[in-house]
């Protein structure tokens, strides 16, 4: 009798112990990743604007159980960095998240947040402001560009009138020596000549602008970059000339050409091309004319052995021609992501002189070939879900000297909403004033997210505002092709 009931008290100990380490196990697993910081504000006071970098270090306090490792920081501003402890933080110990303000060409109150991604946890924001005393500037003697005007509307002017110019006279209304370092057109149509003395204080200067109508029908709105000794010679300025080329009789008023190469019109030299078949052929056309008073002759280089350029050798004068580009689909069966190869172009007279070269851009968006997959394959591929598709940057205003500073920073962010691993191709724009990071083979697992800053600075915005898009290329069946639409201008 006394055995029996010992082994039903160990039968039931055994199952209390079973039963236990199991409900132990499981709790781990739901079980957040607990810390606390030493303080969520840190406010500087009153620092000097030239006084260097503000750094501040919080204390993170690993109050958990499991490690605690700090993933990743992100900061509110390109002008606050952030650094933190890498390796995981064991039970009971601390870390740092380090945090240096740049204060130069930013006077005045600040206020920025720091956001703070632990595995297992919610994120929390960090907080540092104060205010930057402005550095003085007293004494000071600055050259000032006034110009008298900074855009001029030629009207209607002929094709075959000739070139027509404009003079933009300003005034230096600083109180030091005002001097022009260049000034660029923003085409090889447009001319630029101007002072080359330095203008003294007081005294007037003038700039000229030398309009090429020939082979450009149709509207037209060109500019020219002047930079000057202001602020260190970081100063820009602006100078637009815009009008209508009016075509000659007999012309075909169906085409007009955009730029010219060597005398060459151009319809179009970026071919960018919408739809692509891997299996097959893909054409795009440019038409071109010949405005020169002789044949010209042509040649391209560093043709890759899957385009073929289709173009006459040669071009009488006042003929017209077709380039055709034709990317064979089967011999890209490799290439992921959108990818532009540049055609070098050459014009040469019959001297075998150059007489003009440029680029000719093929753009594909390379996809993966998606009409394999199984049922069960698609069932189980990746979703990418991008939070926010349009960015408006809005003004984005010029440092301090316009060196320090003078850009603005958003994020995109990519979750992966599928089963199976998000790989990114490529995520790029055609407009190469929007700097973004290198993602290309950039792999998101299930469940998981990426974030990417997206970077503009305000010196690139003189010639003209930002409207754009970033392309993300990736291998979502359901959407391989995801387009964020970009604003932004440069502040008044």
């Amino acid at each position: 009798m006394v055995r029996k009931s010992l082994k039903t008290f160990l039968g039931f100990l055994f199952i209390s112990c079973l039963v236990s380490a199991q409900n132990q196990t499981a709790g781990v697993n739901t079980v957040k990743a607990a810390f606390t910081l030493d303080n969520n504000i840190y406010d500087y006071g009153n620092i000097p604007e030239d006084g260097g970098l503000a750094n501040h270090t919080f204390t993170i306090k690993n109050t958990g159980d499991a490690p605690l490792i700090v993933k990743q920081v992100v900061a509110s501003c390109g002008c606050t960095t952030p650094s933190w402890t890498k390796d995981p933080i064991a039970s009971g110990k601390t870390g740092e998240i380090k945090v240096a303000y740049n204060p130069n060409g930013r006077p005045g109150p600040f206020s920025k947040t720091i956001s703070v991604y632990c595995e297992n946890a919610d994120p929390v924001q960090l907080t540092i402001k104060g205010n930057v005393e402005k550095k003085s500037d007293d004494n000071v003697k600055t050259p000032v560009f006034s110009p008298v005007e900074t855009s001029h509307n030629f009207g209607s002017i002929g094709e075959n009138d000739g070139y027509a110019e404009h003079f933009f006279k300003f005034k230096n209304t600083g109180n030091a020596p005002l001097s022009i370092t260049r000034v660029q057109a923003s085409c090889g149509c447009t001319k630029p000549e101007w002072t080359q003395t330095p203008v003294e204080p007081g005294q007037e200067g003038v700039i000229i602008i030398t309009f090429n109508p020939k082979g450009r029908i149709g509207n037209f709105n060109k500019s020219a970059t002047v930079y000057t000794n202001e602020e260190g010679g970081y100063k820009r300025h602006k100078l637009t000339i815009t009008g209508i080329v009016t075509e000659k009789p007999g012309e075909n008023p169906y085409i007009t050409y955009v730029d010219t190469i060597g005398g060459v019109g151009v319809e179009n030299n970026r071919l960018i091309y919408k739809t692509f078949n891997a299996s097959g052929p893909n054409k795009l056309a440019t038409y071109i004319k010949n405005y020169n008073s002789e044949t010209v002759y042509f040649s391209w280089e560093d043709v890759p052995d899957y385009i073929t350029v289709n173009s006459p050798d040669s071009l009488k004068a006042d003929w017209s021609g077709e380039i055709v580009v034709t990317i064979d689909g089967i011999k890209t069966s490799d290439k992921r992501g959108r990818i532009t190869d540049k055609l070098v172009w050459k014009v040469k007279n019959k001297e075998g002189q150059t007489l003009g070269n440029s680029n000719l851009s093929a753009t594909v968006n390379y996809i993966d070939n998606f009409y394999k997959l199984s049922p069960l394959q698609s069932v189980s591929a990746p979703s990418l879900e991008i939070k926010n598709t349009q960015l408006e940057f809005g003004e984005v205003k010029n440092g301090f000297l316009g060196i320090f500073g003078g850009s603005a920073s958003k994020q995109l962010i990519l979750i992966n909403n599928g089963k199976s691993d998000l790989i990114i191709h490529s995520v790029s724009s055609d407009d190469l004033r929007i700097s973004l990071p290198d993602l290309k083979g950039k792999t998101i697992k299930a469940g998981e997210s990426l974030t990417v800053n997206v970077t503009i600075k305000a010196k690139e915005l003189e010639s003209e505002n930002l409207d754009t898009d970033i392309y993300v290329i990736c291998n979502d069946p359901k959407g391989p092709v995801r387009l964020i639409r970009v604003t932004a201008q440069k502040a008044k």
